[in-house]
């Protein structure tokens, strides 16, 4: 059964089944959102909440195809410098204001504008002038998008770029103007905020929860199986466990790797074990010193064994990460990786204290590392596992434990030594991966990393149309950070989450995207 099928099968089970099936899906673990800003978030877990409160011209299918979403259609001209998108007739935001091409151009405008300070606004220097609106020295009105009427807009890339509809299905969300206008940055405040999605937002309190509703004015709410979403923010693993089989909540996004023999016995069928398009790491602050000295932060990559943390702590098939890309990015063939990879554990020792010896650590000076991670009990164990890895280097290492957004805040404003972050790619290209090592990277580049080579890489990888190509200047570009390591990878994510009986539509994929539009709740 192809897409389009199911939404038609979808839809008519809907008007048969009616409301009375129709139930609130409980998420655990999500996070605690810092903005819902669909051109500000960063996070996974923001995103997770707003694409089900925001729809782009493109969406995804359950499987991460790309297919329309507010747009009904869309044309590619031979030279795959043109898309025009063709857009649903009566579209509406979720108050009933007429949603137009116009509001999509205002909102790529808007996305493009430096003063916004979208995270991810590299990911459209794709579109004609971008990269000119975004450094300041073309207006805004430059931008190749332009609404030709109420319901068509055209866009003008710089080069052919098939990836960009991928883009523009996690990116490229609209946002309502006329809420912006009138309430400024507390659009986004429940009873304020206007969206176009599936559902609508209720409740936000943070720290506790994050309530959503079915949004009525959705131009495909037939299908919506889903009378709302209740997203649990909380940390705590071992709880959300509890939770689950207390029958108090019915997905858990982050399962505890000392839980996963019992949950596997217990639970059966019920835990999924996916690999993901994810990067798990370390990120230095490579303003401060000593962590502004290569030689250090390659020393403290080279001691970490890798194996030992995905075969003794993580157990849930994670990959063992030498190269910053995830090796399901597409066209992307040749992933570049640390030139250590091949050594052995005792050789990256021994080599790891050559380093610090030569950055003037060792006899009467030990290094001093401070490594902060996020409140979770996995994230602490491979913490302690690596400080006493590092010690192994004669490096002391205070662990500071502190919640996600504290932990978010002191890396984007630079008050910290080394962090835990976790990539996860939205679209599966190894751009995704690499720009956030940008110079002009913004709040995404956490490292604060700077090389004048690899800006050169991805500013040409940004605008070369042959794929071969593109993929060849991002390995390069990959390889030049791996030789600098401005963060450190440890491994490639997979996830592990737990998703009740009782869940429909669930489908397993890398990138951990399940959107709650395709989801439903069996009746009791």
């Amino acid at each position: 059964m192809n897409w389009g099928e199911r939404l038609v099968t979808a839809t008519c089970i809907a008007c048969l089944v009616g409301a009375a099936n129709a139930a609130e899906l409980r998420r655990a673990g999500t996070g605690d959102p810092a903005t819902l800003d669909p051109h500000r978030f960063e996070d996974p877990w923001e995103a997770t909440i707003i694409m089900d409160l925001f729809q782009g011209l493109t969406t995804f299918t359950p499987e991460m195809d790309v297919v329309p979403g507010q747009a009904e259609s869309f044309s590619v001209s031979d030279d795959g410098l043109t898309y025009t998108f063709q857009l649903r007739e009566g579209l509406q935001w979720s108050d009933g204001t007429p949603l137009t091409a116009h509001d999509f151009e205002y909102s790529f405008r808007r996305i493009l504008n430096p003063a916004t300070g979208s995270p991810t606004a590299a990911r459209h220097f794709v579109l004609k002038n971008a990269s000119q609106v975004y450094a300041g020295t073309l207006p805004v009105e430059a931008l190749g998008v332009k609404a030709l009427s109420p319901l068509q807009l055209q866009m003008q890339l710089e080069h052919p770029a098939p990836f960009y509809t991928e883009v523009l299905a996690s990116r490229g969300l609209p946002v309502p103007r006329h809420v912006i206008e009138r309430h400024g940055e507390r659009w986004i405040q429940p009873g304020k905020l206007v969206s176009n999605g599936p559902f609508t937002l209720v409740e936000w309190i943070p720290n506790q929860h994050v309530k959503l509703e079915r949004n009525e004015r959705f131009f495909d709410a037939g299908i919506v199986q889903l009378d709302g979403v209740h997203h649990v923010s909380g940390e705590d693993a071992n709880l959300s466990v509890r939770q689950f089989r207390a029958g108090e909540v019915d997905v858990v996004v982050t399962v505890p790797s000392e839980q996963l023999d019992y949950l596997r016995r217990e639970l059966g069928d019920q835990l999924h074990l996916v690999p993901g398009f994810g990067l798990q790491h370390y990120v230095f602050n490579t303003q401060v010193p000593p962590f502004d000295d290569a030689r250090v932060r390659r020393a403290l990559a080279m001691a970490i064994d890798r194996e030992i943390l995905v075969d003794k702590i993580l157990r849930a098939g994670e990959q063992p990460a030498y190269g910053l890309v995830p090796p399901q990015a597409r066209e992307y063939p040749n992933h570049a990786v640390a030139d250590f990879a091949a050594w052995t554990q005792p050789e990256r020792i021994r080599r790891a204290r050559a380093l610090l010896a030569e950055a003037g650590y060792g006899s009467g000076r030990q290094l001093e590392v401070a490594l902060s991670y996020n409140t979770s009990e996995i994230h602490k164990r491979v913490a302690l596992a690596v400080s006493s890895m590092w010690k192994a280097i004669g490096v002391k290492t205070t662990l500071n434990n502190k919640e996600a957004k504290v932990l978010l805040s002191d890396m984007r404003n630079g008050t910290f030594e080394v962090g835990r972050y976790l990539w996860l790619g939205l679209t599966q290209d190894a751009m995704s991966f690499l720009e956030r090592l940008h110079s002009q990277g913004g709040p995404i580049n956490q490292s604060r990393y700077a090389n004048n080579t690899f800006d050169e890489l991805i500013d040409t990888a940004m605008l070369t149309p042959d794929l071969k190509a593109r993929a060849d200047l991002l390995r390069r570009a990959e390889a030049q950070a791996l030789a600098d390591m401005p963060v450190i990878p440890l491994y490639f994510y997979g996830g592990r989450r737990l998703i009740s009986s009782r869940v429909t539509g669930w489908v397993d994929n890398s990138q951990g995207i399940n959107l709650a539009r395709d989801l439903g709740i069996k009746a009791d």
